[in-house]
C-alpha cells in the first residue's frame, strides 16, 4: 500500500515536470497554462448541448478546462504548478495515493468541443492519470455543437463528422477534410461486407487501441487521417499485437506524409516527356540485369477480353525486349486476395503492373512492404496515395466517335449506352461524346441511356440499344455486346459506334476507340531498364510523391478506328481533328462549358486542367439522360 509520504514525493516530481512544461511553452511564446473552453467559445454560437453516455475517453484528447479559475493550476500537459506543501499539493497527493492503491474509478465531467475534451470537474484526477501514463478515463460527456458556419473550415468539418457519426463506426473520428468522411464511410461499408458472417467488432475499443499505438510511434500526421489510411491499407486492427500495429504505422509513414502534404500529383503526359531535359524516361543509373516484370490480372482473362488485350501487350513487349527481361503472370487477383497473392508470387518482382483497379489498397500495402519493387496500378491518379498509376485519355477517342456520330446521323438523334453505376461515375468520356456530336451537328439530340443496363449483362445492353429506335435514334455508341452482329470490327474492340435501323436492329460499324497496351508496357519497361524510372522509387518528405501516366492519342496507347463509310471531305475533317488532338493543339473540353444545372464548369477560352478532366463527375449541358 502506498503511503502519503510516497505520494508527496511523486507530487514533487510532477511539480518539477510541470515547471519544465510551463517554461517550455513560455519560451516558445505560448501560454503556459491549460486551454480554457470559455475563451474559445467567446465568439462561437453554440447550437446545442447534447448529453452523451458515460464512456471511456482518451486522455490524450483532454486538452483544457472549462473555466479560467482552474487553468493556472496546471501546465498545458495537465502537470501541477502549485508548490509542494500546499493544500492543492496535499489533495493531488491524496488522489495519487488512491490511484496507486485502489485506482481512480469516479468519472470526471467534461465538455466535448470539436473532438477535444475540456474538464468541468475532475482536473486533478486527469492530472494524476496523465502523470502515470493512463490511456483513458471514464467520463460524463456533454457535446457542444457549434452552429454551421460555411466560412469556418472547422465548423464545416465538424458537421461533416456529425453526419458521419449517425452511421459510421468510429466515434470521435477527426479527419482533416470534410469531404473525406463520406469516402471513409464507403470504405467502412466495403470492409464490413467482406467480414465473415457473425463477426463482432468493438469499434470504440479498436480506435482507442489504435490511438495508443499511434502515440507510441511519434507519428506527426493527424490521428484520424492515419487511422483512415491504416484501415484502407491493412484493414481493421484486430487480432494483432500493438507492436505489429506500431510497425505498420512506421512503414506507412511515407504514405502518410503524402496525405499530410495534400500535394497535387504529377501527371506524365507524352508531350511533357519530350520537353523535359533529361526526360523522366532518359535519366541513367546502374543498368539492371534481366528484371522480373510481373503482371497481375483480375479474374476473367480469356480470349477477346479486356484483360487479354493487356496480356497481348505484355507478350508483344516481351518479344521486343527479348532476353533483357523475364515476365510472369498472376491471375485471379481480387481486392480480398490481392495482398496474399502478390506477397506469394511477386515478392521477387522488380517491376509490377496491377491491372485490377479494385486492388489499389492491397497493392499499396505490398509496395510499402517491398520498396525495391516499382509498382504501377491501372487506375485514375490518386492524389491521396503514394501509388504510381497508369490510365488512358480515353475521352480523346470518344470525342472523335462523337464527331463521327454527328456527321453520320440523319435523324439528328444519337445515343451513348453504358451500364448504370451506383457509385461515383466519372463522365469525361460521356461529355466528350456530347461535345464531339455538337461540334458538327449543333442541334443534335444526344441521349445517355443507362436504364436497365446491367454491368456484364449483354442482354440488358442489347435491349437498351433496341429501345433507342423508338426515340428516333440512328447512331449508337455502346460496349460491344454479343448479338450486335457488327462486321469488320478491329481486333480488341470493346466499344463501337454503329448505325441503328428503325426496327431496332444494328446497321453498320462506323468507328471505335482502341487501346494499344504494347506501346505503354514497352515504353515503361524500357524506361525502367535505362534507369529513367528510378526517381519514382526514391522518396523523401517534401517530394511531389505521386506519378500518374495518362497517355492518349499522341502516345499510341489510345487509338481511333473508322470504317470506309465517310466521304473524303468528312474523312479529312476527322483525320484533321485526330491529328490536332495528337499534337495537343486541340482540347475537346475548350470552354465555355456549363453543366446540366447551368453552372459554368469551364470558362470561355480556357482549357480545364488534366486532373479536372480525370475527376470530372458532372454532365455537360445538352445531354438527355434516360435512366
Amino acid at each position: 500500500m502506498a503511503e502519503f509520504s510516497e505520494a508527496l514525493e511523486i507530487y514533487e516530481k510532477a511539480y518539477l515536470q510541470g515547471q519544465k512544461d510551463y517554461n517550455s511553452h513560455i519560451g516558445r511564446g505560448e501560454k503556459g497554462h491549460l486551454a480554457v473552453l470559455d475563451d474559445l467559445l467567446g465568439q462561437c454560437d453554440i447550437l446545442a448541448y447534447i448529453k452523451q453516455p458515460t464512456q471511456e475517453i482518451p486522455i490524450s484528447r483532454i486538452v483544457g478546462t472549462y473555466t479560467a479559475s482552474r487553468a493556472s493550476s496546471f501546465s498545458p500537459d495537465f502537470l501541477p504548478l502549485h508548490r509542494p506543501r500546499t493544500e492543492f499539493a496535499n489533495k493531488w497527493a491524496n488522489l495519487c495515493r488512491a490511484h496507486l492503491n485502489d485506482g481512480i474509478t469516479d468519472p470526471i465531467t467534461v465538455y466535448e468541443y470539436l473532438w477535444r475534451y475540456y474538464v468541468i470537474e475532475g482536473n486533478k484526477r486527469v492530472s494524476v492519470l496523465k502523470y502515470f501514463g493512463a490511456v483513458t478515463v471514464r467520463a460524463e460527456v456533454t457535446r457542444l455543437i457549434p452552429r454551421l458556419d460555411p466560412d469556418n473550415p472547422d465548423s464545416v468539418r465538424y458537421h461533416a463528422y456529425l453526419d458521419y457519426a449517425k452511421k459510421g463506426l468510429f466515434p470521435n473520428l477527426e479527419l482533416s477534410r470534410a469531404e473525406d468522411y463520406e469516402k471513409h464511410y464507403r470504405q467502412e461499408q466495403r470492409m464490413l461486407a467482406a467480414l465473415e458472417p457473425g463477426t463482432e467488432l468493438n469499434c470504440p475499443a479498436m480506435y482507442s487501441f489504435f490511438e495508443h499505438c499511434y502515440h507510441n510511434t511519434g507519428c506527426t500526421v493527424p490521428l484520424g487521417d492515419t487511422f483512415a489510411e491504416y484501415l484502407y491499407i491493412y484493414g481493421f486492427p484486430t487480432g494483432i499485437s500493438s507492436e505489429e500495429v506500431e510497425q505498420r504505422i512506421v512503414r506507412l509513414q511515407p504514405q502518410l506524409d503524402v496525405i499530410d502534404m495534400n500535394t497535387m500529383p504529377t501527371l506524365v503526359l507524352e508531350n511533357e516527356q519530350e520537353e523535359q531535359t533529361p526526360s523522366l524516361l532518359q535519366r541513367l543509373f546502374q543498368i539492371r540485369r534481366r528484371p522480373h516484370v510481373v503482371f497481375a490480372y483480375a479474374p476473367g482473362r480469356v480470349e477477346g477480353s479486356w484483360l487479354e488485350a493487356h496480356d497481348q501487350g505484355r507478350v508483344a513487349m516481351e518479344a521486343a525486349l527479348g532476353d533483357r527481361i523475364t515476365t510472369s503472370v498472376i491471375d485471379g487477383l481480387t481486392s480480398e486476395n490481392a495482398y496474399e497473392l502478390l506477397s506469394q508470387k511477386a515478392s521477387d518482382a522488380d517491376l509490377l503492373f496491377v491491372t485490377n483497379s479494385s486492388a489499389v489498397g492491397p497493392a499499396v500495402r505490398f509496395s510499402l512492404d517491398h520498396p525495391d519493387c516499382l509498382t504501377l496500378i491501372y487506375s485514375s491518379v490518386r492524389p491521396d496515395h503514394r501509388v504510381h498509376t497508369y490510365f488512358g485519355r480515353y475521352y480523346e477517342a470518344i470525342f472523335l466517335c462523337g464527331v463521327a456520330a454527328g456527321l453520320y446521323t440523319h435523324t439528328k438523334t444519337v445515343a451513348y449506352v453504358t451500364p448504370h453505376i451506383a457509385s461515383t461515375r466519372y463522365t469525361s468520356d460521356i461529355n466528350a461524346f456530347l461535345r464531339g456530336v455538337r461540334s458538327v451537328c449543333r442541334d443534335a439530340r444526344v441521349i445517355l441511356m443507362t436504364r436497365g443496363v446491367i454491368p456484364g449483362d449483354d442482354a440488358s445492353g442489347l435491349a437498351a440499344v433496341r429501345s433507342l429506335a423508338a426515340e428516333g435514334c440512328d447512331v449508337v455508341l455502346s460496349p460491344v455486346y454479343d448479338g450486335l452482329g457488327l462486321d469488320n470490327l478491329p481486333e480488341n474492340t470493346f466499344s463501337a459506334l454503329y448505325s441503328l435501323n428503325t426496327d431496332g436492329s444494328t446497321g453498320k460499324y462506323l468507328a471505335s476507340p482502341g487501346w494499344n497496351w504494347e506501346a505503354f508496357y514497352l515504353a515503361i519497361t524500357e524506361g525502367y531498364l535505362s534507369g529513367g524510372l528510378e526517381a519514382m522509387r526514391s522518396y523523401k518528405r517534401g517530394d511531389v510523391p505521386v506519378t500518374g501516366f495518362w497517355w492518349g492519342l499522341g502516345s499510341g496507347v489510345i487509338d481511333f478506328h473508322t470504317s470506309d463509310w465517310a466521304p473524303d471531305a468528312t474523312d479529312n475533317l476527322i483525320r484533321y481533328l485526330r491529328g490536332s488532338i495528337r499534337r495537343n493543339q486541340y482540347n475537346p473540353f475548350h470552354g465555355p462549358i456549363r453543366d446540366l444545372e447551368g453552372r459554368e464548369r469551364v470558362p470561355a477560352h480556357t482549357n480545364p486542367e488534366p486532373l479536372d478532366i480525370m475527376d470530372m463527375d458532372w454532365f455537360a449541358e445538352g445531354l438527355e439522360i434516360i435512366e
